[in-house]
């Protein structure tokens, strides 16, 4: 089975192949003078909802999140009330629409995104604290317009643990190695899932998760260990896949 990213849309459950996806965000301010877009890390970025039951006007809230996804030649933002996780999602039944298809729980599988209908017709909150969420989490993905060419963007390690994308800077990292066995230690900080014994040395096994606080939502199987280190401490994070190496 294919893995597809779930997401809730209009109290609706939907799910995409995950091999489109680029990444995925929280909601942020959407430039309608500049077409119904977002500026993600210096590229310009328009932005879609889904239009299967023919809604009204889009209005986006600060809970809302952004699924950035492969469309056609390029890609484009599409909006999701909720990002639920990434599982493999069995085919079952033809969709009702060209484009989609239906899962064992009844999930809409998004089998071709060009075929489904999708709407502009979006709506900023009207709430004003709402909006100055979103400006700030807009400049947060947006590259400084004046940025200068000449400079060296640091080298990172891309990684994801449930549905959401992580990085950390290459510098840090010796190697990537494939979980084994980790013994759980009493009395030690809840972040770490325990410790583990690498090349000789017993290395500490971090959860990102525990250590930001971030809820566990989405499935993990931990199956790859990055081993950090500054030259005086070395730890391994504990992560699902290994996403490739990119520049900030």
């Amino acid at each position: 089975m294919t893995e597809h990213l779930r997401f809730c849309e209009h109290g609706i459950k939907y799910a995409i192949p995950l091999n489109i996806i680029q990444s995925t965000l929280k909601m942020v301010t959407i430039d309608e003078e500049s077409g119904g877009v977002i500026n993600f890390h210096g590229k310009q970025i328009p932005v879609f909802a889904l239009d299967l039951n023919e809604e009204e006007t889009r209005e986006i809230q600060a809970s809302d999140s952004l699924i950035i996804t492969a469309f056609k030649d390029g890609e484009i933002a599409l909006c999701a009330d909720a990002i639920e996780g990434i599982t493999a999602v069995k085919t079952i039944l033809p969709g009702d629409l060209t484009g989609t298809s239906i899962a064992e729980d009844g999930t809409i599988i998004i089998d071709d995104l060009s075929l489904v209908p999708l709407s502009r017709s979006i709506q900023p909150p009207k709430d004003r604290e709402a909006q100055a969420i979103l400006e700030r989490r807009a400049r947060s993905i947006t590259l400084p317009d004046n940025a200068d060419d000449q400079i060296t963007y640091p080298e990172i390690l891309r990684f994801s643990l449930g549905y959401i994308e992580y990085a950390v800077e290459m510098q840090y990292v010796r190697e990537v190695i494939l979980t084994g066995e980790i013994t759980p230690v009493p009395g030690i900080p809840p972040f770490i899932t325990g410790i583990s014994v690498v090349r000789g040395r017993i290395i500490s096994l971090v959860d990102l998760r525990k250590f930001f606080g971030i809820p566990e939502m989405g499935l993990t199987d931990f199956n790859r260990v990055i081993i950090l280190s500054d030259g005086r401490m070395t730890f391994g994070l504990l992560v699902d896949r290994i996403r490739g190496r990119a520049h900030l």
